[in-house]
């Protein structure tokens, strides 16, 4: 009997786990920044403005995010790499500035312990190449979100 009581306490155990990890993989978790210039998500240049950036497919290990101007005026969708982090005191952008172009680099909402990480756009790269011929550095630009 006292063996029948412990399996079903683990069972029960597993599946409270099991239903935890979902929840939290499957967040459908959105931000809302200012940003204040304009910048490029993978080839897409998007004006500076209201944005709003949630995971389009929560329940994929492969995260797509939407970042859409809240006055509905551009949008781009971004496959992004999921980065383990310490769980966020708070929502941030962060940016990658090239001289004057800014490109989308990484997104954290605060609670989670993901990062959502943007791979580097063929943009990106050659800028990035470019520069590095007049050994012009790069700088981080961080953004709070709400």
């Amino acid at each position: 009997m006292k063996k029948t009581y412990t399996m079903v306490t683990l069972l029960v155990l597993v599946a409270v786990m099991a239903v935890t990890a979902e929840a939290q993989s499957s967040s459908n978790a959105k931000v809302r920044v200012h940003i204040p210039f304009e910048f490029n998500v993978g080839d897409k240049i998007l004006p500076a403005g209201e944005y709003s950036i949630r995971q389009v497919n929560p329940s994929s290990d492969l995260a797509v995010l939407e970042i859409a101007n809240t006055k509905g005026v551009a949008a781009a969708l971004v496959r992004a790499q999921s980065v383990y982090t310490a769980a966020a005191n708070s929502s941030t952008l962060t940016f990658k500035r090239y001289g004057s172009q800014y490109f989308f680099a990484t997104v954290v909402i605060e609670g989670m312990t993901d990062a959502w990480q943007a791979p580097k756009s063929r943009a990106e790269r050659r800028v990035e190449r470019e520069l590095a011929l007049v050994n012009s550095k790069v700088d981080a630009v961080a953004i709070a979100a709400r």
